[in-house]
C-alpha cells in the first residue's frame, strides 16, 4: 500500500480547522409562503414606518433581516395560535461590513417585524428608497403596499403599483404584487410631496395595540452576552487547536514508524517454513559432538549441545 507523505499528512488537520472555523460567506435565504412589505412614511411619526409581515413554509427556521443603521425597532412579534401578536425573542447581529441584522426565530409560522427609519426631507418634498437585498427571503409571493399621508400631492412610485386609491380615511394606497420572489432583491422608490406636513395619524401612538414593543438589551447585559460569546469562541478555537496538533502529532509519528518498518529486513524462515529466533554469532549454539544428531529429526532446528529433546517440537534426540 502506498504510503502517504508528510505533506498529506499535516494538511489533513489544517483542512479540518478551516472548515470548522471558517465564516459562513453565504447563507441560503429562507422559504416564505407569503412577504408583505409595508411603507408608511408619515404615519404616526415623522419617520417612514416600515412594517415586516411574513409567513415560513417550514416552521422553526431562522430568519435574518437587514435594518438601516438609524433604525429604531417598534415590533418583533409572532401570530399565537388566536391571531394576536406576541413578543418574539430577537438578537442583533453585525455583517461583514457592519450593518445591522436582526437574528429572530419565530415561535409560530406567522411573524412581523416593524421599525422606524428617518428618510430625506427637502422642504415639502419627501423621497423614500426601500430595498430588501437577495439573499434573505424566497417568497411564493411578496406584496409591497405604500400608504401616504392625505395631503399627499406629485405622488411618483418607482416600480409603479398595479392598483391604488384612496382608504377610508383619505390616505392614499398603493400595491405591488411580486410572484415567486428567488434570490431577488426587492426595491421600491416613493417620491411624493405634503404641503401641509400632516401626518396620516395626527395624535402619535407610543404602543399600538397590536404591535407589542421590542425589550432592548441593557449595556450591561449585552457586554455580558458579548464576554460570553468571545469566551466561547476562545475555547473553540483551543480545543481546535489542540486536536489539531494531535493529529499532526500522531500523523508524523505514524508516519516514522512505517519509515522503520520498511527498512528493518526481514528475518529468514527455517528449512521447515516456521520463524526462528535469530541468533548473534556470539551466542549461536556449538554443535553437538560425538555420535548424536546435530539438527532435530522433525523441524529441522539445531540441537544444543546438552539437549536430549528438541527446544522447539520436544522430539526426542536420537544418536546416528
Amino acid at each position: 500500500m502506498k504510503k502517504p507523505t508528510l505533506i498529506t499528512i499535516i494538511s489533513l488537520p489544517l483542512l479540518f480547522l478551516f472548515l470548522v472555523f471558517a465564516p459562513v460567506s453565504a447563507q441560503e435565504p429562507v422559504d416564505l409562503v407569503d412577504l408583505t412589505i409595508k411603507l408608511w412614511p408619515e404615519y404616526d411619526d415623522p419617520r417612514l414606518l416600515v412594517i415586516i409581515d411574513g409567513q415560513l413554509a417550514t416552521p422553526g427556521d431562522e430568519i435574518r433581516l437587514p435594518i438601516p443603521d438609524g433604525a429604531d425597532l417598534n415590533a418583533v412579534a409572532t401570530a399565537g395560535d388566536n391571531g394576536r401578536l406576541l413578543k418574539n425573542e430577537w438578537r442583533e447581529e453585525k455583517s461583514e461590513d457592519g450593518s445591522r441584522i436582526l437574528v429572530m426565530t419565530p415561535t409560530n409560522p406567522v411573524f412581523r417585524v416593524e421599525y422606524y427609519t428617518p428618510f430625506p426631507v427637502d422642504g415639502d418634498k419627501r423621497e423614500i428608497k426601500f430595498e430588501l437585498p437577495a439573499g434573505y427571503f424566497n417568497a411564493d409571493q411578496a406584496t409591497i403596499e405604500v400608504l401616504l399621508p392625505p395631503g399627499s400631492e406629485d405622488i411618483s412610485l418607482t416600480p409603479p403599483a398595479d392598483e391604488s386609491g384612496p382608504s377610508q380615511d383619505e390616505s392614499h394606497i398603493f400595491r405591488r404584487v411580486l410572484e415567486n420572489v428567488k434570490n431577488q432583491t426587492i426595491t421600491q422608490q416613493v417620491v411624493y410631496t405634503n404641503p401641509s406636513g400632516a401626518l396620516t395619524v395626527p395624535e402619535t401612538q407610543a404602543t399600538s395595540a397590536s404591535s407589542p414593543q421590542p425589550q432592548p438589551s441593557s449595556q450591561n447585559e449585552t457586554e455580558s452576552a458579548v464576554a460570553k460569546k468571545f469566551s466561547s469562541n476562545i475555547w473553540i478555537i483551543a480545543l481546535g487547536v489542540v486536536a489539531a496538533l494531535l493529529i499532526v502529532g500522531g500523523a508524523i509519528g505514524l508516519w516514522l514508524t512505517r519509515d522503520r518498518d520498511d527498512e528493518e529486513p526481514d528475518i529468514p524462515s527455517s528449512p521447515s517454513g516456521k520463524r526462528g529466533k535469530r541468533r548473534t554469532g556470539s551466542a549461536r549454539r556449538k554443535p553437538a559432538t560425538g555420535n548424536m544428531d546435530r539438527f532435530c529429526r522433525q523441524c529441522g532446528e539445531e540441537f544444543g549441545e546438552d539437549d536430549r529433546f528438541c527446544r522447539y517440537c520436544g522430539t526426542p534426540r536420537q544418536t546416528l
